[in-house]
């Protein structure tokens, strides 16, 4: 009779530990934050890379692919938020997970533009993006972190504030201008 009593705490002590698990879980978005960057070309020092200590990670993307893409595109398409898009409820936070090379912002913006580093504002056709104010104070001067521009470097781990309010939420990279997020919250 006291082992079925005990048993049937544990059981319930788990279930009830279970239960909360989920309901924190559901409480929370993962966004993984992506490069693909070669370290010994994209910390080479400039103009054949960008500088030591650029990238920390062990992509095979190389600095002279990567302005090729970029050129014609305006955009690497293995640098990239996943989840670019999702649907949440009121209240949830974003989990940001940088498993690419190089830091990377994620900066809330009321409309996706450029961002602090000039030459990668730049558009196919020649044009040129405009600066979202929330990147820069001017052109190459970042704004500086906030809760709304988190810089998240290779490798780690940050949290944004919870989403409170109902509607679409736009977040950016600052330094690479075409990774985005829009956050629907419920």
């Amino acid at each position: 009779m006291h082992s079925r009593r005990l048993y049937a705490c544990v059981v319930a002590a788990v279930l009830a530990v279970a239960s909360v698990a989920a309901l924190i879980a559901s409480d929370s978005l993962n966004i993984r934050l992506r490069d693909d960057c070669d370290p010994a070309t994209f910390n080479a020092d400039p103009p054949a890379g960008v500088g030591p200590g650029t990238c920390v990670g062990g992509g095979d993307t190389t600095f002279g692919d990567f302005l090729a893409e970029f050129g014609q595109t305006g955009r690497v398409e293995k640098w990239r938020f996943n989840n670019d898009h999702a649907d949440v409820d009121r209240g949830t936070a974003i989990t940001l997970t940088n498993r690419g090379g190089e830091t990377h912002t994620f900066t809330r913006v009321a409309e996706f533009g450029g961002g602090f580093v000039p030459p990668l504002n730049g558009l196919p056709d020649g044009g040129q993006l405009a600066i979202a104010p929330e990147c820069a104070a001017a052109p190459g001067v970042p704004q500086p972190p906030s809760e709304n521009n988190l810089f998240v470097p290779a490798g780690t781990t940050a949290q944004t504030p919870r989403l409170t309010k109902r509607g679409t939420v736009k977040f950016q990279c600052c330094i690479h201008p075409w990774m985005h997020s829009e956050i629907t919250v419920k």
